[in-house]
């Protein structure tokens, strides 16, 4: 039992682990991505934050679990696949186009799958 104003705990399974290990690549890819794509040194620091600083900014705002204002679904999805196929881009004109494909198709399949599962539960 959850005490007041407490979420009741979710289960953790293989999706969720590996729907975070997507969330954690899309940082780190893009970090990636930032250093490749600039010449300077301070070019290749600042876009190397600014880049996972946004995304994590957009994931916190409307798509995280605990934020006040995340996007029902399925325009949560829609989002989130959105931001993946943005992401994809990114990643592949920096570090090739088979990462951001790679990338995009993994992360959108798995959040999809999330989605039909809460839509099969609910």
């Amino acid at each position: 039992m959850t005490e007041l104003g407490e979420r009741p705990q979710e289960k953790v399974g293989p999706l969720e682990l590996i729907a975070f290990l997507c969330e954690l690549a899309m940082l780190v890819l893009l970090a990636m991505a930032g250093i490749a794509m600039m010449d300077s040194l301070l070019g290749r620091v600042l876009v190397a934050i600014a880049l996972p600083a946004a995304a994590a900014g957009i994931w916190s705002v409307w798509m995280a679990p605990t934020s006040r204002r995340r996007l029902p679904n399925p325009s949560r999805l829609y989002a989130q696949v959105a931001l993946f196929a943005v992401v994809g881009l990114i990643i592949g004109s920096a570090l090739g186009w088979l990462v951001g494909a790679a990338f995009f198709v993994v992360s959108a399949v798995v959040f999809a799958e999330r989605w039909r599962r809460e839509l099969r539960a609910a």
